[in-house]
């Protein structure tokens, strides 16, 4: 108890030193001289990355994310679209980004036409996937193809699957 406390005292001192730092201004000097220079740097910039923010999620697709998680799993996909993208690089087993390494990597939209129900339609969803996988697709998908069967090959969370794709049969 007693050194949460004495923390709390230590945090409310530190907070009170950086106020104390902060310029502070009469109503009337701001209403003369408007917002400090360095206050309209900091919102210029942050209204910038809003903007990159929002540019970006309207340049995403819709759909939420897909996946294959059992060995010899196989789903039907249709696909209508993709984006390459460059996403950070991460370490396999823990999953922490690696500074300064990217990836690239294929975002398909696609439809999971496995069980096609007329009455109930699928909704789009994402497949991201690497460039061997995306290669296989893209070449499919040069050749008219755009319905794929896709099977995956390798024990759940295994760094070693791979995925057999295909043409659909319909």
């Amino acid at each position: 108890m007693f050194k949460a406390r004495s923390l709390h005292i230590e945090i409310d001192q530190k907070l009170s030193n950086q106020l104390e730092s902060i310029e502070t201004k009469s109503v009337e000097e701001i209403r003369k001289n408007g917002i400090d220079k360095n206050v309209m740097q900091k919102i210029s910039a942050d209204r910038a990355e809003m903007a990159r923010i929002s540019q970006e999620a309207k340049e995403r697709m819709p759909g939420a994310f897909i996946s294959l998680k059992e060995d010899k799993e196989t789903r039907t996909f249709l696909f209508t679209n993709y984006q390459k993208i460059q996403v950070p690089r991460k370490d396999y087993k823990t999953g922490q980004t690696i500074p300064g390494k990217s990836q690239t990597k294929f975002r398909f939209q696609v439809y999971d036409t496995t069980v096609y129900d007329p009455n109930n339609p699928p909704v789009p969803a994402i497949w991201e996937r690497g460039m061997a996988e995306a290669d296989q697709v893209l070449y499919f998908l040069e050749q008219g193809k755009s319905e794929l069967t896709i099977m995956r090959n390798g024990a759940p969370y295994s760094q070693q699957t791979h995925y057999t794709i295909y043409p659909a049969n319909r």
